[in-house]
Parts: C-alpha cells; sequence; structure tokens
C-alpha cells in the first residue's frame, strides 16, 4: 500500500536543464512551446510541450522565466540534447543562445514537506529563487526543488528524513503518479503520440495562444472530439513484464502497447499504463501480450480540457 502522498517526496536527475536566452528568447520560446509563456515575468513557471510539426510529442519540460530574454528549462525525463537539438533546427534569424546550466539535483515534493524545508510553497506557475536553486510549482499542488549542488540536495534529503518524511522508490513514485493520473513522458506518450492521446491538453496546452510549433493538428484533434487511442492503467499478476509490449485482443488483434510497469509493493502483482484503442479498452477488459495477460482498469488521466 502506497504511503500517505503529502508524507512522501522523490528525488531523481533532471535530464534536461539549460538556458535559454538573448533577445529574442522570449519570442522564440513562445512560437515553439505549447503552452502560454506569457507574460514574460520573472517569477513565472510554466509546463508544456515541445512538438514536431505533426503534432507529436517531442518532450515535456517545465520553463521558468527569469526576464524577457533569460529562461531556464527543465525536464524530469526528457533528454536536454533531444530538446535543444529539437530548438536549434528551427533557430532561423532569431537571437537565441542555448547553453548547459550545470548540473542539477531535484526533488519533488507536497507542500508540507516545503514548509518542513523552511520554505513557502509557491502559487501554482511561480518559482522563487531559494539557496543553491530554485523551488517552483507547474503543476497543481506538486512541488519541485532543483538544487545545483549534491551536497545542498543531500541536505534537504537528510532534513526532511530526520522530520518524518519519507523517500520514494522510482517503482513507488511511479504508482503515485499513476494514482494521480499523470503520464510520464516521453516512455508512456512520446514522438509516436498526440498530446490528447495522453489527456495532456488539460495542463500542457493553450488553445488560446498564437501559433506555435504543432498547433494545427493539436486544435484539431482537440475541435473533433475524442481521440482513437488513450492511456489506461492496466494491472497484472506476476513477475514484472518488459516494455514496451505489444497487447492483443482474445480475437489476437493488436489493439495497443504497454508501456511502462511498476511492482506492486504488496503480493505478486505490478500496475502500468498502456496506450490502447479506446473501443477495445473496456473496464475489465482482458487483454494479453505475448507472455502474460493484463487487465483494463482505468483511464488514466480524467477531467476537462481547457477552454
Amino acid at each position: 500500500m502506497l504511503m500517505d502522498a503529502d508524507n512522501y517526496f522523490y528525488q531523481y536527475r533532471p535530464a534536461a536543464y539549460f538556458l535559454v536566452t538573448d533577445e529574442d528568447a522570449a519570442d522564440f520560446l513562445q512560437s515553439q512551446f505549447s503552452n502560454e509563456l506569457r507574460p514574460f515575468e520573472p517569477g513565472r513557471c510554466c509546463y508544456g510541450l515541445w512538438l514536431d510539426v505533426k503534432g507529436k510529442v517531442i518532450a515535456d519540460s517545465v520553463v521558468l522565466c527569469e526576464g524577457e530574454e533569460r529562461f531556464r528549462v527543465l525536464s524530469e525525463c526528457c533528454p536536454g540534447e533531444v530538446i535543444t537539438a529539437h530548438m536549434q533546427r528551427h533557430i532561423i534569424a532569431d537571437e537565441v543562445v542555448i547553453e548547459p546550466a550545470g548540473p542539477a539535483w531535484a526533488l519533488q515534493l507536497f507542500a508540507g514537506a516545503v514548509t518542513a524545508l523552511g520554505w513557502t510553497p509557491p502559487q501554482l506557475g511561480q518559482f522563487e529563487t531559494i539557496p543553491g536553486g530554485r523551488l517552483y510549482c507547474a503543476r497543481d499542488q506538486h512541488y519541485t526543488i532543483v538544487l545545483e549542488s549534491e551536497s545542498a540536495a543531500e541536505a534537504c534529503r537528510a532534513r526532511l528524513l530526520a522530520a518524518g518524511f519519507a523517500a520514494y522508490s522510482e517503482a513507488e513514485q511511479g504508482l503515485a503518479r499513476l494514482a494521480a493520473g499523470i503520464p510520464l513522458v516521453p516512455d508512456e506518450i512520446g514522438p509516436a503520440d498526440l498530446p490528447g492521446e495522453g489527456g495532456l491538453q488539460q495542463d500542457a496546452i493553450s488553445f488560446t495562444k498564437g501559433c506555435y510549433l504543432g498547433q494545427e493538428v493539436v486544435a484539431r484533434m482537440h475541435n473533433l472530439g475524442k481521440p482513437q487511442r488513450g492511456l489506461f492503467i492496466v494491472t497484472g499478476q506476476g513477475s514484472l513484464p518488459s516494455v514496451p509490449c505489444a497487447l492483443y485482443n482474445e480475437g489476437a488483434k493488436q489493439v495497443g502497447e504497454l508501456r511502462t510497469a511498476y511492482p506492486e509493493a504488496a503480493g505478486d502483482a505490478w500496475r502500468g499504463v498502456a496506450i490502447l484503442k479506446t473501443r477495445y479498452a473496456s473496464e475489465g477488459e482482458r487483454l494479453h501480450s505475448d507472455a502474460e495477460e493484463v487487465m483494463v482498469a482505468e483511464l488514466l488521466r480524467k477531467g476537462p480540457k481547457h477552454d
């Protein structure tokens, strides 16, 4: 059983941590990022996506605005070289400089843990500069501390453990993320997928900002309604399966792919995320891979779309 989410934290190394600067930095990022970065005010942060011309998901990240000519970009799981190479391909006559921001260590936590460390949790869409790093809230009730030295990160970890907070393992964090309905980019939604197939239109897409790369495809899916595929939580028994792996229905028709799997804390079972054709993904539906049976539990992400 998972511990109370408010009493845990998760420590990791961000896969991307770099700066975007110079006089065209703001307009360039606004033309590439899927979410609304304006107003370009120091202290603002925003979660969103980097899409290709077909609207497919290359990566996700959080963008911190430190001024109209200085932005800090972070991603938990998407490699910095993938994002920066994508951006470089679209710099034409723009005065934009992309450079590494140095090493980084991060902790994901909730408001109680932020307070225990002596800081005030920032509002959604805001960040604060703290000794040795930054503290931001890019998703409701989820906070991230990014520090630029390992010693500072370990000091935060020690203080949290001493205060009674528990450190999640990668598997425990994965299960907590599934319970919160948060897709993992690029493992669960990636270069073969559209944002709407993972419910990312809820908090990673703006439908009111000006043009950005991939916008036309994203807007078309939004306006047409329900996508033909979606992310679903699935469960299985026995050993943890290798991912990704194809999933089939009883008629041996491939209906999707298992993308992630995490061992349950108790019992010989696991829980994960699959992308499935929605017409074959009723709750309780039994599917199978080449090696084992999989049961569809529920849609990973529920909730209204943006206006």
